[in-house]
Protein backbone atom coordinates (compact mmCIF):
# COMPACT_ATOMS: atom_id res chain seq x y z
CA UNK A 1 0.00 0.00 0.00
CA UNK A 2 1.11 3.54 -0.74
CA UNK A 3 1.33 4.84 2.84
CA UNK A 4 3.75 7.03 4.78
CA UNK A 5 5.55 4.10 6.39
CA UNK A 6 6.48 2.93 2.87
CA UNK A 7 7.72 6.32 1.61
CA UNK A 8 9.65 7.48 4.68
CA UNK A 9 12.64 5.17 3.92
CA UNK A 10 12.86 6.61 0.40
CA UNK A 11 12.71 10.12 1.86
CA UNK A 12 15.50 9.27 4.29
CA UNK A 13 17.73 8.06 1.44
CA UNK A 14 17.10 11.18 -0.66
CA UNK A 15 17.83 13.40 2.35
CA UNK A 16 21.08 11.49 2.94
CA UNK A 17 22.15 12.26 -0.63
CA UNK A 18 21.18 15.90 -0.17
CA UNK A 19 22.96 16.07 3.19
CA UNK A 20 19.71 17.05 4.89
CA UNK A 21 17.99 15.57 7.94
CA UNK A 22 14.78 13.71 7.15
CA UNK A 23 13.77 14.45 10.77
CA UNK A 24 13.20 18.03 9.62
CA UNK A 25 10.94 17.00 6.72
CA UNK A 26 7.33 18.17 6.71
CA UNK A 27 4.68 16.01 5.03
CA UNK A 28 2.71 18.23 2.66
CA UNK A 29 0.53 15.57 1.05
CA UNK A 30 0.26 11.81 0.76
CA UNK A 31 -2.33 10.90 -1.85
CA UNK A 32 -1.36 10.70 -5.51
CA UNK A 33 2.26 11.17 -4.46
CA UNK A 34 4.06 11.56 -1.17
CA UNK A 35 5.24 15.16 -1.03
CA UNK A 36 7.69 16.28 1.66
CA UNK A 37 9.27 19.70 2.20
CA UNK A 38 12.76 19.69 3.68
CA UNK A 39 15.29 22.50 3.62
CA UNK A 40 15.13 24.35 0.33
CA UNK A 41 13.59 21.49 -1.66
CA UNK A 42 10.39 19.50 -2.06
CA UNK A 43 10.79 15.75 -2.43
CA UNK A 44 8.08 14.06 -4.48
CA UNK A 45 7.86 10.27 -4.18
CA UNK A 46 5.68 8.50 -6.73
CA UNK A 47 3.86 5.20 -6.20
CA UNK A 48 5.59 2.13 -7.59
CA UNK A 49 3.18 2.08 -10.53
CA UNK A 50 4.70 5.38 -11.73
CA UNK A 51 7.84 4.00 -13.30
CA UNK A 52 11.09 5.84 -13.90
CA UNK A 53 10.25 6.03 -17.62
CA UNK A 54 7.09 8.03 -16.93
CA UNK A 55 8.82 10.31 -14.45
CA UNK A 56 11.69 10.80 -16.90
CA UNK A 57 9.13 12.18 -19.37
CA UNK A 58 7.83 14.54 -16.68
CA UNK A 59 11.35 15.76 -15.99
CA UNK A 60 11.95 16.27 -19.72
CA UNK A 61 8.72 18.27 -20.10
CA UNK A 62 9.56 20.53 -17.17
CA UNK A 63 13.06 21.19 -18.49
CA UNK A 64 11.63 21.95 -21.93
CA UNK A 65 9.03 24.30 -20.44
CA UNK A 66 11.74 26.14 -18.51
CA UNK A 67 13.74 26.43 -21.73
CA UNK A 68 10.70 27.97 -23.41
CA UNK A 69 10.48 30.56 -20.66
CA UNK A 70 7.21 29.14 -19.36
CA UNK A 71 6.61 29.85 -15.65
CA UNK A 72 6.89 26.44 -14.02
CA UNK A 73 8.19 25.16 -10.72
CA UNK A 74 11.81 24.21 -11.32
CA UNK A 75 13.65 20.99 -10.59
CA UNK A 76 16.45 21.06 -8.04
CA UNK A 77 19.90 20.94 -9.59
CA UNK A 78 21.40 19.19 -6.58
CA UNK A 79 20.66 15.65 -7.75
CA UNK A 80 20.09 13.88 -11.09
CA UNK A 81 16.44 13.53 -12.03
CA UNK A 82 14.51 11.31 -11.63
CA UNK A 83 15.93 9.08 -8.91
CA UNK A 84 15.03 5.44 -8.40
CA UNK A 85 14.98 4.79 -4.66
CA UNK A 86 13.84 1.29 -3.87
CA UNK A 87 10.60 0.80 -5.80
CA UNK A 88 9.87 4.52 -6.05
CA UNK A 89 10.66 7.10 -8.72
CA UNK A 90 11.58 10.33 -6.94
CA UNK A 91 11.87 13.91 -8.13
CA UNK A 92 13.31 16.84 -6.19
CA UNK A 93 11.96 20.35 -6.73
CA UNK A 94 12.77 23.89 -5.77
CA UNK A 95 10.78 24.86 -2.71
CA UNK A 96 8.43 27.76 -3.36
CA UNK A 97 6.57 28.84 -0.27
CA UNK A 98 7.80 32.38 0.32
CA UNK A 99 4.44 33.81 -0.77
CA UNK A 100 2.25 31.02 0.57
CA UNK A 101 -0.22 33.50 2.08
CA UNK A 102 -1.02 34.89 -1.38
CA UNK A 103 -2.64 32.07 -3.33
CA UNK A 104 -2.67 32.11 -7.10
CA UNK A 105 -5.95 33.56 -8.40
CA UNK A 106 -8.26 32.10 -11.03
CA UNK A 107 -7.41 35.01 -13.32
CA UNK A 108 -3.70 34.18 -13.00
CA UNK A 109 -4.45 30.52 -13.69
CA UNK A 110 -6.20 31.59 -16.90
CA UNK A 111 -3.08 33.44 -18.01
CA UNK A 112 -0.86 30.45 -17.22
CA UNK A 113 -3.04 28.09 -19.27
CA UNK A 114 -3.26 30.51 -22.17
CA UNK A 115 0.53 30.61 -22.27
CA UNK A 116 0.83 26.83 -21.96
CA UNK A 117 -1.66 26.12 -24.73
CA UNK A 118 0.11 28.54 -27.08
CA UNK A 119 3.38 26.57 -26.95
CA UNK A 120 4.45 24.22 -29.76
CA UNK A 121 4.44 20.47 -29.18
CA UNK A 122 7.38 19.51 -26.94
CA UNK A 123 10.03 17.09 -28.28
CA UNK A 124 9.10 14.60 -25.56
CA UNK A 125 7.32 11.26 -25.83
CA UNK A 126 4.08 11.85 -23.94
CA UNK A 127 0.92 9.75 -23.60
CA UNK A 128 -2.17 10.70 -25.55
CA UNK A 129 -5.04 11.60 -23.25
CA UNK A 130 -7.43 8.62 -23.00
CA UNK A 131 -9.81 9.33 -20.12
CA UNK A 132 -12.05 6.32 -20.77
CA UNK A 133 -9.14 3.91 -20.35
CA UNK A 134 -8.00 5.53 -17.11
CA UNK A 135 -11.56 5.47 -15.72
CA UNK A 136 -11.96 1.76 -16.47
CA UNK A 137 -8.58 0.92 -14.93
CA UNK A 138 -9.31 2.93 -11.81
CA UNK A 139 -12.74 1.38 -11.34
CA UNK A 140 -11.37 -2.15 -11.67
CA UNK A 141 -8.39 -1.55 -9.37
CA UNK A 142 -10.24 0.23 -6.57
CA UNK A 143 -10.46 -1.60 -3.24
CA UNK A 144 -13.34 0.50 -1.88
CA UNK A 145 -15.97 0.02 -4.60
CA UNK A 146 -18.69 -2.59 -4.46
CA UNK A 147 -19.81 -4.46 -7.57
CA UNK A 148 -22.88 -2.20 -7.61
CA UNK A 149 -20.67 0.90 -7.49
CA UNK A 150 -18.52 -0.37 -10.36
CA UNK A 151 -21.60 -1.11 -12.44
CA UNK A 152 -22.95 2.39 -11.84
CA UNK A 153 -19.70 4.11 -12.83
CA UNK A 154 -19.13 1.99 -15.93
CA UNK A 155 -22.72 2.46 -17.11
CA UNK A 156 -22.32 6.19 -16.59
CA UNK A 157 -19.17 6.01 -18.71
CA UNK A 158 -20.75 4.31 -21.75
CA UNK A 159 -22.67 7.29 -23.24
CA UNK A 160 -19.91 9.73 -22.32
CA UNK A 161 -17.31 7.56 -24.04
CA UNK A 162 -19.49 7.49 -27.15
CA UNK A 163 -19.78 11.27 -27.10
CA UNK A 164 -16.01 11.65 -26.62
CA UNK A 165 -15.42 9.70 -29.82
CA UNK A 166 -17.80 12.04 -31.68
CA UNK A 167 -16.49 15.32 -30.25
CA UNK A 168 -14.80 17.87 -32.46
CA UNK A 169 -12.54 20.04 -30.32
CA UNK A 170 -12.38 23.60 -31.69
CA UNK A 171 -9.16 24.51 -29.85
CA UNK A 172 -7.24 21.48 -31.09
CA UNK A 173 -4.66 19.31 -29.32
CA UNK A 174 -1.50 20.42 -27.55
CA UNK A 175 0.52 19.77 -24.45
CA UNK A 176 -1.98 19.80 -21.58
CA UNK A 177 -1.34 19.80 -17.86
CA UNK A 178 -4.43 17.59 -17.25
CA UNK A 179 -5.19 18.82 -13.73
CA UNK A 180 -4.93 22.62 -13.72
CA UNK A 181 -6.24 24.17 -10.53
CA UNK A 182 -5.08 26.84 -8.10
CA UNK A 183 -3.75 24.14 -5.75
CA UNK A 184 -1.35 23.15 -8.54
CA UNK A 185 -0.02 26.67 -8.91
CA UNK A 186 2.48 28.42 -6.65
CA UNK A 187 4.35 31.70 -6.43
CA UNK A 188 8.02 32.47 -6.69
CA UNK A 189 9.49 34.75 -4.06
CA UNK A 190 9.00 37.72 -6.41
CA UNK A 191 5.28 36.96 -6.60
CA UNK A 192 5.31 35.41 -10.09
CA UNK A 193 2.67 32.64 -10.39
CA UNK A 194 3.95 29.34 -11.75
CA UNK A 195 2.27 26.08 -12.69
CA UNK A 196 3.22 22.88 -10.87
CA UNK A 197 2.43 19.15 -10.84
CA UNK A 198 3.21 17.80 -14.31
CA UNK A 199 2.55 14.12 -13.55
CA UNK A 200 -0.46 14.13 -15.86
CA UNK A 201 1.24 15.96 -18.73
CA UNK A 202 -0.15 14.57 -21.97
CA UNK A 203 -1.11 15.41 -25.52
CA UNK A 204 -4.81 16.10 -25.71
CA UNK A 205 -7.55 18.62 -26.45
CA UNK A 206 -7.04 21.96 -24.76
CA UNK A 207 -10.71 21.83 -23.77
CA UNK A 208 -9.84 19.08 -21.25
CA UNK A 209 -7.80 21.52 -19.17
CA UNK A 210 -10.60 24.08 -19.38
CA UNK A 211 -13.25 21.58 -18.31
CA UNK A 212 -11.05 20.61 -15.37
CA UNK A 213 -10.95 24.20 -14.18
CA UNK A 214 -14.72 24.48 -14.62
CA UNK A 215 -15.33 21.32 -12.56
CA UNK A 216 -13.15 22.63 -9.74
CA UNK A 217 -15.05 25.92 -9.77
CA UNK A 218 -18.38 24.11 -9.63
CA UNK A 219 -17.56 21.45 -7.10
CA UNK A 220 -15.30 23.05 -4.55
CA UNK A 221 -15.54 26.11 -2.34
CA UNK A 222 -13.40 28.09 -2.84
CA UNK A 223 -13.11 29.03 -5.68
CA UNK A 224 -16.84 28.72 -6.40
CA UNK A 225 -18.79 29.09 -9.66
CA UNK A 226 -18.30 32.87 -10.05
CA UNK A 227 -14.52 32.43 -10.23
CA UNK A 228 -14.73 30.70 -13.61
CA UNK A 229 -15.61 34.01 -15.30
CA UNK A 230 -12.31 35.46 -14.00
CA UNK A 231 -10.46 32.49 -15.46
CA UNK A 232 -12.27 32.79 -18.81
CA UNK A 233 -11.54 36.50 -19.09
CA UNK A 234 -7.77 36.01 -18.94
CA UNK A 235 -7.70 32.75 -20.89
CA UNK A 236 -9.40 34.55 -23.74
CA UNK A 237 -12.03 32.03 -24.81
CA UNK A 238 -15.29 30.95 -23.20
CA UNK A 239 -15.41 27.15 -23.33
CA UNK A 240 -19.05 27.20 -22.20
CA UNK A 241 -19.96 28.42 -25.70
CA UNK A 242 -18.85 25.04 -27.11
CA UNK A 243 -21.68 22.51 -27.32
CA UNK A 244 -19.60 19.61 -25.99
CA UNK A 245 -18.70 21.45 -22.79
CA UNK A 246 -21.24 19.93 -20.38
CA UNK A 247 -20.59 16.35 -21.43
CA UNK A 248 -16.84 16.90 -21.22
CA UNK A 249 -17.30 18.19 -17.67
CA UNK A 250 -19.33 15.09 -16.81
CA UNK A 251 -16.57 12.87 -18.17
CA UNK A 252 -13.95 14.80 -16.17
CA UNK A 253 -16.03 14.46 -12.99
CA UNK A 254 -16.38 10.74 -13.56
CA UNK A 255 -12.63 10.44 -13.96
CA UNK A 256 -12.10 12.35 -10.71
CA UNK A 257 -14.44 9.99 -8.86
CA UNK A 258 -12.82 6.88 -10.34
CA UNK A 259 -9.25 8.09 -9.77
CA UNK A 260 -9.92 8.93 -6.14
CA UNK A 261 -11.68 5.59 -5.70
CA UNK A 262 -8.47 3.89 -6.84
CA UNK A 263 -6.26 5.95 -4.55
CA UNK A 264 -8.43 5.76 -1.43
CA UNK A 265 -7.99 3.11 1.24
CA UNK A 266 -10.83 1.47 3.20
CA UNK A 267 -11.75 3.17 6.44
CA UNK A 268 -10.36 6.59 5.50
CA UNK A 269 -11.93 10.02 5.09
CA UNK A 270 -11.03 9.81 1.40
CA UNK A 271 -13.12 6.64 1.04
CA UNK A 272 -16.07 8.33 2.76
CA UNK A 273 -15.86 11.29 0.36
CA UNK A 274 -15.70 9.08 -2.75
CA UNK A 275 -18.67 7.01 -1.60
CA UNK A 276 -20.61 10.20 -0.82
CA UNK A 277 -20.07 11.35 -4.40
CA UNK A 278 -21.23 7.98 -5.75
CA UNK A 279 -24.36 8.05 -3.60
CA UNK A 280 -25.22 11.47 -5.05
CA UNK A 281 -24.61 10.12 -8.55
CA UNK A 282 -26.93 7.19 -7.89
CA UNK A 283 -29.66 9.46 -6.50
CA UNK A 284 -29.35 11.83 -9.43
CA UNK A 285 -28.66 14.90 -7.30
CA UNK A 286 -24.91 15.06 -7.98
CA UNK A 287 -25.22 18.57 -9.38
CA UNK A 288 -26.28 20.02 -6.02
CA UNK A 289 -23.91 18.08 -3.76
CA UNK A 290 -20.64 19.95 -3.15
CA UNK A 291 -17.41 17.99 -3.03
CA UNK A 292 -14.70 18.04 -0.41
CA UNK A 293 -11.19 18.36 -1.76
CA UNK A 294 -9.00 15.26 -1.56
Amino acid sequence: MFVETRTRPALAEVCRRLELSDADAVLIRHHTNAVYAVGDVVVKIAPAEFGVERMSAVVAVVRWLAGQGFPTVGLSSRLPQPLLVGEHAVTVWQRLDAAIDTPVTMAELGTLLRQLHALPAPPVSLPTLMPMDSIRRSVQRSTILTARDRDLLLKRLEPLAARWREMSFPRGASLIQSDPQTRNALRRSDGTPVLADWDGAAVGPREWDLATVAVHCRRFTPPGPAAFSDFTATYGWDVTSWRGFEELCQLRELQMIATNARKSRPGTDAEAEVLRRIIALRRGDQDIVPWRIL
